[in-house]
């Protein structure tokens, strides 16, 4: 599985692998937030056509 993230500071969006991905959490907003091996930290994009209705 591949993950499509945006970084927090730079807003440069990226794609982990699930070796690149130390933690995942969610934020006091609900959104689920990554660090990569690098320190890194990213939010979880999702796109709609993933979810069946």
């Amino acid at each position: 599985m591949l993950y499509h993230v945006i970084n927090l500071q730079t807003h440069e969006m990226k794609t982990l692998q699930p070796s690149d991905i130390l933690d995942m959490d969610y934020d006091a907003d609900g959104r689920i937030v990554i660090v990569d091996k690098d320190q890194e930290t990213y939010y979880l994009l999702a796109h709609k056509d993933i979810v069946n209705e």
